[in-house]
């Protein structure tokens, strides 16, 4: 095994090929953490198990963004410590040297693009709520959809005209962060007794959210008469939840990592709030389911 080994490693491109090709799956990996957050579920499955994405803040994590970051560089720089005289040599080429420049510089751009544009925190994190500006009111029409309830009734945005709905993305089996929202919108509820105002939360586990499932939920949560949980066929309530941009994605382990989103649809069927994070404050989308209430159909 030694003799064909031997002339692979004393080969004078190998240390150039070593260093390019350290820069081009660092180009590489940062593309995918610029596009990776609308790819779908696969991705969103990557970024949360080796980036750290926190698919609810829609935030990455400082540290794994550093180790992305710097692996390549490093990398690098050792293949150089070994193989400084084959760089020079293949630097000494006209094409050796377009190489040379060109992968690190498209590694350096992606990366600071990256920084740019993406949303960072130690943690992963979002921001306190003091530090969260308003949504703006929205006023497209809100994607349309027709679902089966926790009681087995069909039930579809147009059959919601007339009142506000408040509308979230919710599973059966979550042991995370669904239980908390659901809580925050019962309270939200709360404060708006007697209106008429309809709370739907969608699954994002369609295969196992049945109708009796979603109902012993219901049950479990409390959930009076103005609650809808809805699912459907696979691919009709993912069609709901790509269209309100809900990122998720399922993990190893039977649950599904995703961000907590609330919107706020009025009375004639358009988007007027959407809540990204379980960190804006009750009053803030109680003021503005109010407002929503005083509207005219």
């Amino acid at each position: 095994m030694a003799a064909p080994v031997t002339p692979l490693l004393t080969h004078r491109l190998l240390g150039p090929v070593l260093m390019l090709a350290a820069f081009a799956v660092g180009a590489a990996t940062i593309g995918f953490l610029l596009v990776g957050p609308g790819l779908g579920a696969w991705a969103d499955t990557l970024l949360v198990s080796c980036f750290g994405w926190n698919a609810e803040t829609r935030r990455y994590r400082l540290d794994s963004l550093i180790l992305a970051l710097l692996q390549p560089p490093l990398f690098a720089g050792v293949v150089f410590f070994f193989f400084a005289d084959e760089v020079r040599a293949f630097w000494a080429s006209r094409s050796g040297r377009a190489l040379t420049i060109l992968a690190p510089a498209a590694f350096v751009g992606l990366a600071a693009s990256l920084l740019a544009t993406s949303e960072i925190s130690a943690s992963g994190a979002g921001p306190a709520p003091a530090s969260l500006s308003s949504p703006k009111r929205e006023g497209r029409a809100a994607p349309a959809f027709s679902l089966v309830d926790h009681r087995r009734q069909p039930v579809s945005l147009e059959g919601f005209r007339g009142r506000p709905v408040v509308m979230t993305f919710v599973y059966a089996n979550c042991h995370a962060s669904c239980p908390l929202l659901v809580d925050r919108l019962k309270a939200l509820e709360a404060r708006m007794a007697g209106a008429a105002v309809a709370f739907v939360a969608v699954s994002l586990d369609p295969e196992r959210d049945t109708p009796s499932a979603l109902g012993t939920a219901a049950a479990h949560w409390g959930l009076g008469e103005r609650w809808h949980l809805l699912t459907g066929t696979p691919d009709a309530v993912r069609a709901v939840v790509r269209a309100y941009g809900v990122q998720w994605a399922p993990l190893p382990d039977g649950e599904i990592a995703h961000e907590n989103v609330v919107v706020l649809i009025d009375k004639k069927g358009r988007l007027a709030f959407t809540y990204r994070g379980l960190a804006h404050s009750e009053e803030r989308q109680s003021a503005d389911l109010a407002r929503l209430l005083g509207e005219r159909a």
